[in-house]
């Protein structure tokens, strides 16, 4: 049972408490009497023994603070292919801040919301934020795995952000040969097998021939860059569309390695190749573009640049100095991962059911499939709308196109206007509410 003391000639009362590993130890405390150094000393023995019971978590010997703990995990638990990504995510977003400074044993979830608010309110998105909140929660259960903390995880009470969801842009059907059509040979098929086959980046850079089975119809996708596994850490086996072959065919053929995209010398694609790039560029050429602008270089040199945006690409002069200006197509806000998307879309509305495009695009979810990729344009929701009502407009509404508008009245001169005595005293008597200012609305 606990116990309280004083040491002679001191006014400190100390606490004899059995910790939750059963071994006696004297705390001295902040108590000014003897009842409430006795409460202390019966609170810590009722925490050790709900520690015993295993009902609340053992105290952490860790001394070290929240960004020494989380170097170690770069250096010791993250994968390799991910950690020059996320060391820079860690070291922007916790290491350099104040909360990289807060000794671990101190760290509480009210402490960690905090930071994630500084990380808002500093302009990062509530993905940037998921990520950081999802990497130190990982962090914390590795080094509960490897003993280097011992109680709760202070980052699952955080709040996780909630993300817009956003519709990303895809090519239709009858776009796609206009799109490869202005891609660089070098980067054609590349980018074709992205659309047809709705392979990632990594997984193209890495794609080696003798994974590439034409004669079967077949590719396996094994690898993504140098790894030998892919962003789901499994191998699958997918089929070669029709209209891939001949690509996948002349990219075979001129490939000087075991690649089936390789640099011009043979070497891999890094994960620092831009393909995004060469995308835009041909969206730009093939017209594929949300706007132009054009400029005059003359005003611009000037130090007064004039800009007009426009949907064409016509010829116009400048109103300053009358010169012509330059048009700029801006392409369509693609990125390359959204060639994915368009695979997903095409098959979901072409018919495919769900279930055959999640295996095709190698999804663990068929959420994520109809959820993240089923980008269903505007046309395929026009026969759903068209059913609220008839096929031909009726013929009252026929009458409201055709009707010719009525005359409004000439306007009054002041003198001419009724006074509002003399519309009230024109009105039955009894009660007022048939001036319609006074009615009551129908609800």
């Amino acid at each position: 049972m606990a116990s309280v003391y004083q040491k002679r000639g001191r006014g400190t009362w100390y606490l004899r408490v059995k910790g939750a590993a059963g071994r006696w130890a004297d705390i001295a405390s902040a108590a000014k009497t003897k009842t409430e150094a006795r409460r202390l000393a019966a609170d810590l023995e009722r925490k050790a023994e709900r520690q015993r019971l295993g009902l609340e978590p053992l105290p952490t010997d860790c001394t070290l603070t929240l960004g020494q703990l989380v170097e170690w995990w770069l250096r010791e638990r993250c994968p390799a292919a991910s950690y020059d990504r996320e060391e820079s995510r860690l070291r922007k977003n916790v290491i350099s801040m104040s909360v990289g400074g807060v000794p671990v044993r101190h760290l509480t979830a009210a402490r960690v919301e905090d930071h994630l608010h500084e990380l808002e309110k500093a302009g990062a998105a509530p993905a940037s934020v998921n990520h950081v909140r999802a990497k130190l929660r990982t962090v914390f259960f590795k080094a509960k795995k490897a003993g280097l903390w011992v109680g709760v995880n202070p980052i699952t009470e955080t709040e996780s952000r909630r993300v817009p969801k956003r519709v990303h842009p895809t090519l239709r059907l009858e776009e796609i040969p206009q799109v490869l059509a202005h891609v660089p040979e070098s980067w054609r098929a590349f980018t074709a097998t992205a659309i047809y086959a709705g392979l990632r980046k990594g997984e193209l850079c890495g794609l080696r021939k003798c994974d590439v089975d034409i004669d079967a119809g077949l590719i396996t996708v094994r690898c993504s860059y140098d790894r030998e596994t892919t962003k789901g850490g499994h191998a699958d086996v997918i089929p070669i569309a029709p209209a891939l072959v001949p690509y996948l065919q002349v990219a075979i053929d001129a490939s000087p390695s075991d690649l089936v995209f390789p640099w011009p010398d043979g070497s891999r694609r890094s994960p620092e190749c831009d393909p995004e790039k060469v995308l835009r560029r041909a969206l730009a050429r093939a017209g594929l573009v949300e706007r132009y602008e054009h400029s005059c270089r003359r005003c611009k040199s000037r130090g007064r640049p004039y800009i007009e945006k426009q949907q064409d690409a016509d010829v116009r002069r400048c109103p300053m100095c009358g010169a012509k200006l330059w048009p700029k197509a801006i392409p369509r806000p693609m990125r390359f991962h959204d060639l994915r998307h368009t695979a997903a879309t095409l098959m979901l509305r072409a018919g495919v059911d769900a279930h055959r495009v999640q295996r095709i695009l190698r999804h663990a979810s068929v959420t994520t499939t109809t959820g993240t990729y089923g980008h269903l344009a505007v046309d395929d929701l026009r026969d759903a709308v068209a059913r609220i009502g008839p096929k031909n407009p009726a013929p009252f509404a026929d009458s409201l196109l055709t009707k010719t508008p009525r005359p409004l009245p000439a306007p009054q001169h002041p003198e001419n206007l009724p006074s509002e005595n003399r519309i009230f005293q024109s009105e039955p008597r009894g009660d007022r509410t048939h001036d319609p200012r006074l009615k009551r609305p129908v609800l």
